[in-house]
């Protein structure tokens, strides 16, 4: 492990002392060394790292020493070093230098080059002809402007066994809703593509949330799902995600979906959520981004394309363009009327909006975030360029689960043989060179989200203590950077929300809830929100429940 980071440190140069010009554009964020105590302890986690991790002695129900772990930063900043080391030597310009590099020696290139194929167009869902696998991940006919929406698969599908979901109450609020999204780069400069596609999702009416004083007020939460999240797939509650193997200990996780009756593990506690914020008021956008579930499209991997996706949304929900609706009544609707169909009266006014986004979904939440209030750069075209924000005045906050927004420079020490195989492990900074200069993508971010979030209103972030996204320290970096209202939820449990303790995720979706309320109701505090001064303090934040493969560790 100790020859990657002294690696890492030679390919950051004579730049590790002195303040880069590509910092110039922000100020730099300066965390005090008490903010971060030393570790003073180690613990085995289980799913979905199988290793041991560093941790804090702190007292739970199972003893008054019990090691807390979490995942910690690979690279630290260099003594003597004036600058934001986290955000300068991480830009995509550097990310793509230090890719033209390994390009020239044989074994780099074919190790990441490989990682990078594993994300190329299109995703494997793209060719499946499968009826079952496609029955399964709510599949539908796609003939663009022109397919036929009653195929879209309704909560009320769901009041059914075996999954008896709540969501299906909802029937009755929820339009079917159809956005339309230009081709992305990949698909023009390497596939000679035109045309648009087109993006779906339900779109769920709201009450509006309680004001305290006898009104509501409306606000709209888009929820932009992770890698394998798709807003119709089956998931048997008989399925689970992974196996312990009881001789060893080690956890072996279940990715090989669709098969029997599930399409997406998982999928269903999305749908609780959703059905959680419905219930406090909000309007509620769960959307499959292109490429995938419900919506069109050959690619899914462009995240930075996506943030424009969901930008783009919220400006046709005010104006209906390239839109269509289909209602709980079997009404099809087209343009301003399809937007005033799922607003339920004019729309031109628009919601407070917020951006929802798990794990990869973070991703294109950030770069919405970005894109809104801080620079629009063409990170996928071969001369990267940048014009002003967007400043989209609906735009509130962001809602981050299982987050990347800290980019890579926060890249965890503790990566798997399954990250480092496929772009989130050791190589992630030259996979996001090589994809952005080989394939015009950005998936991974870069420090680009990172260096704008002092400009985001507000932001709840959550995540697992031992979460693969970024070390720990990563985190507190976006948290501290939000100068608004702003909480961060911690849960003994590893990245993917859907695997926390049911008590976890309630807790997380009651924090989203606060916040997000507080935000519309311009409340200067968010209530329940538990406080912490450094990293420690927040790892004591976390619940006395363990996800349940993982199994507290006393220490003598």
């Amino acid at each position: 492990m100790r020859k990657w980071v002294v690696a890492l440190l030679a390919i950051l140069g004579a730049a590790a002392c002195a303040t880069p010009a590509a910092a110039k554009d922000h100020k730099p964020l300066r965390l005090d060394a008490a903010m971060f105590p030393p570790t003073d302890c180690t613990a085995y986690v289980a799913y979905d790292r199988d290793m041991k991790l560093p941790g804090y002695i702190l007292p739970t129900k199972a003893g008054p020493r019990t090691c807390i772990p979490f995942t910690t930063v690979r690279a630290h900043k260099p003594k003597g070093y004036r600058g934001d080391f986290y955000v300068a030597n991480f830009t995509d310009r550097k990310l793509r230098e230090r890719w033209e590099k390994c390009k020239h020696d044989k074994k780099c290139r074919k190790r990441v080059y490989d990682q990078v194929l594993k994300r190329h167009p299109p995703n494997k869902e793209y060719g499946l002809k499968d009826p079952h696998g496609r029955y399964l991940l709510g599949k539908i006919d796609e003939k663009g402007g022109d397919t036929d929406l009653s195929q879209v698969r309704r909560p009320a599908f769901f009041a059914r066994a075996p999954y008896n979901e709540p969501i299906a109450a909802a029937d009755r609020d929820t339009y079917v809703v159809e956005f339309t999204a230009p081709v992305e780069a990949y698909e023009r400069i390497r596939m000679k593509m035109t045309g648009d596609i087109k993006i779906r999702g339900w779109y769920i009416r709201g009450a509006g949330i309680d004001d305290g004083k006898g009104g509501r007020k409306r606000a709209l939460i888009i929820m932009n799902g992770g890698g394998g999240d798709r807003v119709t797939a089956l998931d048997d509650p008989r399925d689970v995600a992974y196996k312990v193997d009881p001789k060893t200990g080690v956890t072996i996780p279940d990715d090989d979906w669709p098969k029997g009756g599930t399409g997406v593990q998982g999928e269903r506690y999305w749908r609780q959520a959703w059905y959680r914020l419905h219930q406090a008021g909000f309007d509620v956008l769960a959307m499959d981004r292109r490429g995938v579930g419900i919506s069109g499209g050959y690619s899914d991997t462009n995240t930075l394309q996506q943030g424009h996706d969901l930008l783009d949304i919220v400006a046709a929900l005010r104006t209906g363009d390239g839109m269509r609706a289909l209602g709980p009544d079997g009404k099809l609707t087209i343009g301003a009327e399809a937007a005033a169909a799922a607003y339920g009266g004019p729309s031109g006014a628009g919601l407070p909006v917020f951006f929802m986004g798990s794990s990869r979904g973070t991703m294109a939440s950030g770069w919405a975030m970005t894109i809104n209030f801080d620079k629009d750069c063409s990170y996928d075209l071969p001369k990267i360029a940048c014009t002003a924000p967007r400043r989209d005045p609906h735009v509130k906050g962001a809602i981050l689960v299982a987050d990347f927004s800290s980019g890579v420079g926060y890249l965890e020490s503790e990566t798997s043989p399954k990250d480092d195989g496929r772009g989130p492990g050791r190589d992630r900074g030259l996979f996001i060179g090589g994809i952005e200069e080989e394939n015009n993508i950005v998936f991974f971010p870069s420090s680009a989200i990172l260096a704008g979030m002092s400009k985001w209103p507000s932001a709840f972030f959550a995540r697992g203590l031992w979460c693969y996204a970024d070390g720990l320290e990563g985190e507190i970096a976006s948290y501290e950077r939000i100068h608004g209202l702003k909480d961060l939820v911690v849960v003994r449990g590893p990245h993917a929300w859907e695997t926390w303790p049911a008590e976890e995720k309630e807790r997380v979706q009651d924090g989203i809830i606060a916040y997000a309320r507080a935000v519309v109701l311009g409340q200067s505090t968010i209530p329940g929100r538990r406080t912490w001064r450094n990293m420690k303090d927040l790892v004591a934040t976390s619940s006395d429940v363990w996800e349940p493969s993982t199994k507290p560790t006393l220490v003598p």
